[in-house]
């Protein structure tokens, strides 16, 4: 067993160097590591549309079918914070190769298995979620540190092109799911199809990925000084977490519903207090002690007391949640509209609910970091949160017995809903990396997608909470109840953005514009300025051909050195030193 690891060792490494570090371009290795990350959300959004597939070809009811998603999420959402600390230890350009590689080992499997028992799916799919759970905080760990240092300028753009992947894979996701369940093969084709896509990136990435270049802080931490305790902790309390919420869109008084939530909910804080109020105090009494003496001393956080540091840590948290949780209500009743009350099919319906990803899109590649600055944060936050209640309530005036409905409230507002969440996330995301120390990324991202994960949970609950278990409508009067429904999902939608738009307002603190920071120049200002510029320049040629002056006076052709201290050449050089 051990001579087979050190060989599959040896062969990594060996694949690894194969391409010479200088020939290695870092635009060109981080589009690709965007090429596998979109396969995060595309997990996540074909199954929207896949599901009525799987659902036909297994023979099964929709909440048992709706378990493919609810696997996936729930082992992503659960493992995922544990991913970003492991991915700070060992690097994060390893730790992508090895979510990638279980992602689409799953994917094959999830393809070959008969279609005999639904349950082997989900559990297959629950390791595929696992496998996810390493690619969004390792690729935003990799872009900063790799956009640092001389390619610190490039740090907005690549942000951006995270933005743009992830979301506008989202809306391409269900139009796949939608063409993928139309085929011989049903929702196997998506799985073939996430295999081949996965490995060819993959071997791609192995011979051409940068290693990041680790600082002191990377070098201290061990991948044998995890917290292991404080980790099974929150990853079992977000499990049960995740798993009370899926159980509590059936019926929230079932047992399996309630139980779950309340032990993982005190399992996940027990988490918190085992790490605050004995683990740190344990070390802060002892930090004079050598590290060796005893094992809790080496301990690496799960929670590093840093990461409060980083300005409206939690109010982000918080509010990124959120707009996870209301973005998934909205998108919810989209599909769920346009599919059981118009009764249109799933590639239609996958094309109508578009707008949103379009919009996403659309924010991102027009955002300019000198909008940032003109408003600052506070505003920049508030708008959004305006802009996407405003076209909540909006898209909640669609109506299946008006005419052109679509067209009059749920294109545009589904439009302008996904621009108004990318001016948050735009801003979010650049302030959480740029504020964040390079070896902490990992598991700060991993906390923020954690918190994201739960509340995206929150929002999968309560649309099937309050809907119900509801079939295509048939008659106008089915279509009228289904409608009804739906609209009330959007009410709750509206309430969160409300909550959403109040701690903007109140908790949320300004952050000045670089601009701001800087004092106004004034006209007496630039006329001392200008005199001290012309000293310093003439201070400068002095100094310069004073040292001149003492090399050639050592040299025995000394009109020869004169020369050179009065020539034009030596002038314009120093110019141009000066200019420099």
């Amino acid at each position: 067993m051990i001579n087979s690891i050190s060989k599959i060792k040896e062969a990594y490494l060996w694949a690894r160097n194969i391409v010479p570090m200088e020939r290695r371009n870092v635009f060109v290795v981080y589009f690709f590591v965007l090429l596998a990350t979109c396969l995060d959300n595309l997990n996540t959004a074909t199954a929207f549309t896949l599901q009525a597939n799987i659902q036909e070809v297994f023979k099964t009811d929709s909440s048992t079918a709706s378990w493919v998603l609810s696997g996936y999420a729930l082992t992503l959402g659960s493992f995922i914070l544990v991913s970003g600390k492991i991915s700070d230890i060992i690097g994060s350009h390893n730790f992508y190769l090895l979510g990638l590689l279980v992602l689409w080992i799953c994917s094959l499997i999830c393809a070959c298995l008969p279609t005999t028992s639904i349950i082997t799916l989900i559990v297959f799919r629950a390791f595929q979620g696992i496998g996810a759970s390493a690619l969004v905080p390792s690729t935003l760990a990799l872009a900063a540190n790799y956009f640092t240092g001389k390619y610190a300028k490039y740090l907005p753009a690549a942000v951006v092109s995270f933005i743009v992947a992830l979301t506008g894979i989202f809306g391409i996701g269900m139009v796949l799911g939608g063409a993928f369940s139309e085929t011989s093969i049903g929702y196997k084709s998506y799985f073939y199809f996430v295999f081949a896509y996965g490995l060819v990136i993959n071997i791609i990435l192995l011979f051409i990925i940068i290693p990041i270049e680790k600082t002191k802080e990377h070098e201290n931490m061990k991948l044998k000084n995890i917290d292991f305790i404080g980790s099974a902790l929150s990853i079992i309390g977000a499990l049960l977490i995740i798993l009370g919420l899926t159980e509590g869109g059936e019926n929230w008084r079932k047992p399996k519903a309630y139980v779950p939530l309340i032990v993982g909910f005190f399992t996940f804080i027990s988490s918190l207090l085992y790490e605050r109020f004995y683990l740190k105090r344990f070390q802060q009494k002892n930090e004079h002690k050598d590290k060796s003496e005893d094992w809790r001393l080496q301990v690496e956080l799960l929670y590093p007391p840093e990461i409060i540091n980083i300005p409206n840590f939690l109010n982000l948290l918080i509010i990124t949640g959120m707009y996870y949780s209301t973005f998934t209500m909205i998108t919810a009743v989209g599909v769920q509209y346009y599919s059981l009350v118009e009764g249109d099919s799933p590639i239609i319906v996958a094309v109508k609910v578009l707008p949103f990803s379009i919009g996403l899109i659309f924010g991102a590649l027009v955002y300019r970091p000198s909008y940032f600055n003109k408003l600052g944060l506070k505003r920049t936050f508030i708008l959004s949160a305006i802009i996407t209640l405003g076209t909540c309530i909006w898209f909640s005036r669609i109506d299946f017995r008006k005419n052109n409905s679509y067209w009059k409230f749920g294109f545009a507002s589904m439009l302008l809903y996904g621009y108004g969440i990318n001016m948050y996330f735009n801003i979010y995301i650049g302030v959480v990396v740029s504020n964040t120390p390079l070896h902490l990324q990992g598991v700060v991202n991993g906390i923020y997608q954690t918190c994201s994960q739960v509340l995206l949970s929150i929002g999968n609950a309560l649309v099937p909470s309050i809907v119900g278990n509801i079939q295509l409508a048939t008659t106008e009067n089915a279509q009228l109840i289904i409608h009804n429904k739906l609209k009330t999902v959007l009410y709750v939608a509206m309430g969160f953005h409300v909550v959403i738009l109040l701690i903007m307002i109140i908790f949320v603190k300004e952050s000045k514009p670089k601009e701001e920071i800087t004092a106004p120049i004034s006209e007496s200002d630039n006329i001392d300025i200008e005199k001290n510029v012309t000293n310093d320049q003439d201070l400068t040629n002095q100094q310069t051909n004073e040292k001149i002056s003492d090399v050639c006076s050592e040299k025995e052709d000394e009109e020869h050195c004169n020369a050179i201290c009065l020539g034009e050449n030596e002038s314009q050089s120093i110019d141009s030193m000066y200019e420099a």
